[in-house]
This record gives C-alpha cells, sequence and structure tokens, in this order.
C-alpha cells in the first residue's frame, strides 16, 4: 500500500479528530457518511480533488442508477397490474427511493463545504506547490494558506448556555 501525501496525512488527522470516520485507502482517503455516501479525497500537484458517491458508484452515476430502476419498476408494474394498488405503492417506493437520493445529495455537498472550510482555514493547503490555483493571484494564494487567527470551532464542544427571550 502507497504512503499517504503529508497534506492528506494531515488532513485526515484533522477529520479523525473531530471524529469523522476517515479510512486510508493507500493513495487517497474516503470520509464515510450515513445512508451509504462517502466522499474520495485525492491529493496530487498541490491540489485536492474530492470525488462524491453513493455506495460504490459515483454521486451522478448513482442517481441516474436509482432514477432507472425506479422508472423501469413503474412502468413494468403499471404493465403488469395496470392502475392497481400494487402500482401506487411501487411508485411510491420510487419517490422515496428519489428522496435517499436527495438526503445523500444534502450529505455529501455539506461534507465537501466541512472539507474546503477545514483545508482553507486550517492551512493544510500545501506550501509546497509551484503555481497558485487558478483564478487566484499570488496575495489570494497567500492569504488562503495562512493560518485563521481566530480559534477553529470544535464540533465536540457543546453551547452550555441557557436562551433567554
Amino acid at each position: 500500500m502507497d504512503s499517504l501525501d503529508p497534506d492528506l496525512d494531515l488532513l485526515r488527522n484533522e477529520l479523525q479528530r473531530l471524529d469523522y470516520v476517515v479510512v486510508d485507502h493507500g493513495e487517497h482517503i474516503c470520509v464515510r457518511l450515513p445512508l451509504l455516501s462517502s466522499v474520495v479525497i485525492r491529493h496530487s500537484e498541490g491540489r485536492f480533488r474530492f470525488v462524491p458517491q453513493f455506495g460504490p458508484l459515483r454521486r451522478s452515476g448513482g442517481l441516474l442508477f436509482t432514477s432507472g430502476v425506479s422508472t423501469v419498476a413503474v412502468a413494468g408494474a403499471t404493465f403488469a397490474f395496470g392502475a392497481a394498488p400494487l402500482t401506487l405503492l411501487v411508485a411510491f417506493l420510487g419517490v422515496v427511493a428519489l428522496a435517499h437520493d436527495a438526503c445523500r445529495f444534502i450529505l455529501t455537498e455539506g461534507c465537501l463545504t466541512r472539507l474546503q472550510q477545514l483545508i482553507a482555514s486550517s492551512g493544510v493547503l500545501s506550501s509546497r506547490s509551484k503555481a497558485p490555483p487558478q483564478g487566484l493571484s499570488a496575495a489570494q494564494t497567500a492569504m488562503l494558506s495562512e493560518r485563521s487567527s481566530g480559534p477553529l470551532l470544535d464540533q465536540r464542544v457543546a453551547d452550555q448556555s441557557s436562551v433567554v427571550r
């Protein structure tokens, strides 16, 4: 198994400190999420690459698979039984499956946003990269790579103050 990139190793350690489920796959890491969702993180040439997945498929492929199976099931039930209660049940289950995919979209997008915030605020951005990211000036790149002056919020610490209205 290949050893992790130092920046990827730093990110993995930070995510584990924040209680994310992170799995090392050699050249990349995977953040496991509920509902059989995950985000694969690769780092090469000073850039992070994120690939959201639904089970073993990429997110778009998973959505197309769910949509295709739901459509075929409803069409098959309609052809076999007509407008029977079983057809309505299959149609309802197809809608529920698509709503399940919508929830997984929300989960993976939230994870992607959190990963980008962690990378930008914790200084995990590699200072060894040769060129600034596309579309950013050298000053903007330097500002992104500086450590945040304020403390990072720890998700495990709960606010104990009471709300007075």
